[in-house]
């Protein structure tokens, strides 16, 4: 959502021939504020505005946010200046400075239930038509992420040519196997207690490109359905009331009731103790990521041979616990 903010401004402020002497794009991991406060100040050339992009502003440091603070109070009106970040400190004074002076959007990542809907939506921007079948197909193989999903969907585009009606097997044709499609095979070999095979899955994973804590944050995700799916089903959640809670389509509770036979509730805690530290272990130590994630596998698949921690343990280190989010 935040690239697609970005094209659009940069599209809809500025004619083509305007972009190359009034456009500028900074980089908050490497800032030079002088410059930036320089860019800010310079009026438009042959054009009735000039718009200046800051891209990774929660990179800034609190003296630099500072040194910008004079122009939020006294903007300059031909300068359009949009700053883009992937998470604020909503308490910070800069913060309440911005939303008092200028226009603040939030882009919040959809739940996994709503990704159907923006399918629909980007199918209909790219000017297709998508039928129910190969909508859940396309979530099924390419995920959630919305770039993926609009880069996915702009490919069947050229590849159904004219026709202009995706359908299922338009969408089994063309997408090959993905990414989302091997970490769901890996959480079920995992599910399973299959060492071998969830340790070749992850070397798949890892080798299409996956960063090490994006994952542990897609498995942590994945077993939280799982142990959510447990609690709801308790209290005789089932079918569509059950995907409704646990924010998943209903064509994916399937997969998860089969997984979710397989461990206990206990186990499904220990699993997430487990993530919790691993996660922490990656972004902290040393060691190569992948020696991390090796030993979550043999962590977990060792659990199917064991008895349930008691709830003290649960309590005690669930309870304190960062999972990634």
């Amino acid at each position: 959502m935040l690239e697609q903010a970005y094209s659009f401004l940069k599209g809809t402020l500025l004619e083509p021939h305007d972009i190359d002497f009034n456009f500028q794009v900074f980089h908050g991991a490497e800032l030079d504020i002088e410059s930036l406060i320089d860019s800010l100040q310079v009026l438009p050339m042959m054009s009735a505005r000039r718009v200046v992009i800051l891209k990774e502003a929660e990179e800034m440091k609190d003296s630099q946010w500072e040194a910008l603070a004079p122009f939020f109070l006294k903007p300059i009106d031909s300068t359009v200046f949009a700053i883009f970040a992937s998470r604020v400190d909503k308490r910070k004074k800069i913060f309440k400075v911005l939303v008092e002076t200028g226009t603040v959007l939030e882009f919040k990542k959809p739940f996994e239930n709503q990704i159907p809907s923006w399918i629909r939506y980007i199918a209909k921007n790219l000017a297709l038509e998508i039928d129910d079948e190969a909508i859940h197909e396309t979530h099924r193989r390419v995920g959630s992420h919305l770039l993926e999903i609009e880069s996915a969907l702009k490919s069947l585009r050229d590849f159904i040519g004219e026709k202009r009606r995706l359908t299922q097997t338009d969408v089994e044709s063309f997408l090959s196997q993905t990414r989302e499609e091997s970490i769901f095979d890996l959480v079920a070999s995992l599910g399973h207690g299959d060492r071998v095979k969830s340790l070749e899955l992850l070397v798949n994973v890892l080798d299409q490109g996956q960063n090490e804590v994006g994952l542990i944050s897609l498995l942590a995700r994945h077993f939280r359905i799982l142990f959510q799916l447990k609690r709801n089903q308790t209290q005789g959640l089932h079918g569509a009331r059950l995907a409704q809670a646990l924010q998943i389509p209903p064509y994916f509770l399937n997969q998860y009731l089969e997984q979710g036979r397989v461990w206990s509730e206990n186990q499904l805690m220990q699993i997430l103790v487990i993530l919790s530290t691993t996660d922490r272990a990656l972004k902290s130590s040393p060691l190569a990521g992948h020696l991390w994630l090796e030993s979550l596998i043999l962590q977990v698949t060792s659990l199917k041979r064991q008895q349930p921690l008691k709830q003290s343990y649960e309590s005690r280190h669930l309870g304190s616990g960062h999972l990634p989010s």
